[in-house]
C-alpha cells in the first residue's frame, strides 16, 4: 500500500512539473514576444538577400513577355528549361549563395539562442539590450555545443544508412513485403528518436554552459548527460509535447494551403501572409523549447535546502 502511495503521489508531482513548466513557458514567451519579431526580421533579411537575385532573372525574362500571365495558370516546363539554359552561369553561382547563408543562418540562429537562454534565466533582464549581449557573451560557448552536435547528427544519419543498405541486402532475395516495411518504419521511426536525443544533449548542454556559467564544454555535455537521465521521462514529454504542438501547427498550414486557390494573383498575397504566419509560429515554437528547457533545469537541478531543528 505504502508503495503504491509512493508512486502515485511521484506520478503526480510528475504531471503537476510538466504541465507547470508548459504553462509558466508559454507565458514567458508571450512575455518577450518583442524578441519573435526582432528574429522574423533578421529571418527576413535573409530570405531576401538569398531571393533577390532570381527575382531579378525572373524580371528580366518575364517583364515584357506574355508568358508570365501563362505561368499564373499553369507551370511551364519548356521555359523552364530554356529559361535554365539562358541562365545557366548565373544560376550555378546560386548553390554556393545558399550553402553560405545556411552557414550564416545557422550562427545567428546559435547567436540568438544565446540571448534567448540569458533572458529566460534572468526574466528581469529582458531588454533588446540584454538580449543581445547574452548573445555575445554565449556565442562562443554555444558554437561548441553547434559543432559536436552536428558530428552525432552526421552519425545518427549514417546509420539511418546503414540500416537501409542492411535491410535492402537482408529482403533482396525475399518476397516477405511486410516485414520489409516493418523494418523500415523501425529505422525512421529510430532516426526520429536519435534527431530527438541529439536535440535534447544539445540543447541542455547549452542550457547547463549558461546557467552554470561554465565555458568546459565536456564537462557540461557529460552534466547534461546525466540530467536528462535523472529526469528523462519529464524532460522527454515536454520536449515531445512541444513538438507536437509545432507538428499540428505546420499540419494545419499545409491543410489550409491547399484550399487557397492559385488565380487571381492577388491570392498569392495570402499564401505570403500565412507563410509568415507560419515563420512566426515557428519562431515562438524555437522559444518555447528554450524557455521550458530552461525553467526545467532550474527547477530540477536546483539545490535542496534541509532545515535542521
Amino acid at each position: 500500500m505504502g508503495t503504491e502511495c509512493t508512486n502515485d503521489l511521484g506520478k503526480h508531482w510528475m504531471i503537476v512539473t510538466i504541465n507547470n513548466t508548459l504553462v509558466q513557458g508559454t507565458r514567458t514567451v508571450f512575455h518577450n514576444i518583442k524578441l519573435v519579431f526582432l528574429m522574423w526580421a533578421f529571418n527576413a533579411a535573409t530570405a531576401f538577400m538569398l531571393t533577390v537575385p532570381i527575382y531579378n532573372l525572373l524580371i528580366v525574362n518575364l517583364s515584357h513577355s506574355v508568358m508570365s500571365d501563362k505561368l499564373m495558370q499553369n507551370f511551364d516546363y519548356m521555359w523552364f528549361l530554356q529559361f535554365r539554359h539562358l541562365y545557366q552561369i548565373q544560376l550555378d553561382q546560386i548553390p554556393l549563395s545558399i550553402y553560405a547563408l545556411v552557414v550564416i543562418y545557422t550562427l545567428l540562429q546559435t547567436f540568438f539562442l544565446g540571448g534567448l537562454v540569458s533572458v529566460f534565466n534572468n526574466p528581469d533582464k529582458n531588454h533588446i539590450v540584454d538580449f543581445f549581449y547574452g548573445g555575445v557573451r554565449y556565442f562562443s560557448r554555444f558554437v561548441k555545443v553547434l559543432f559536436i552536435s552536428l558530428l552525432f547528427f552526421a552519425l545518427a544519419f549514417k546509420i539511418y544508412d546503414w540500416l537501409g543498405e542492411l535491410i535492402t541486402w537482408g529482403y533482396q532475395d525475399s518476397e516477405n513485403v511486410w516485414m520489409d516495411f516493418i523494418l523500415k518504419t523501425v529505422r525512421y521511426v529510430l532516426l526520429v528518436f536519435l534527431i530527438g536525443v541529439v536535440t535534447l544533449l544539445s540543447d541542455y548542454s547549452k542550457v547547463s554552459l549558461a546557467i552554470r556559467d561554465r565555458t568546459k564544454f565536456f564537462r557540461e555535455f557529460y552534466h547534461a548527460v546525466i540530467f536528462i537521465k535523472d529526469h528523462f521521462t519529464k524532460v522527454f514529454t515536454v520536449f515531445l509535447v512541444v513538438a507536437v504542438i509545432g507538428a499540428i501547427g505546420v499540419l494545419v498550414y499545409n491543410i489550409i494551403g491547399k484550399f487557397i486557390p492559385r488565380t487571381p494573383a492577388y491570392f498569392f498575397l495570402l499564401t505570403f501572409v500565412l507563410q509568415q504566419m507560419l515563420i512566426i509560429f515557428r519562431l515562438l515554437i524555437r522559444m518555447l523549447f528554450c524557455s521550458t528547457e530552461v525553467i526545467l533545469y532550474k527547477d530540477l537541478s536546483a539545490e535542496e535546502i534541509h532545515l535542521e531543528n
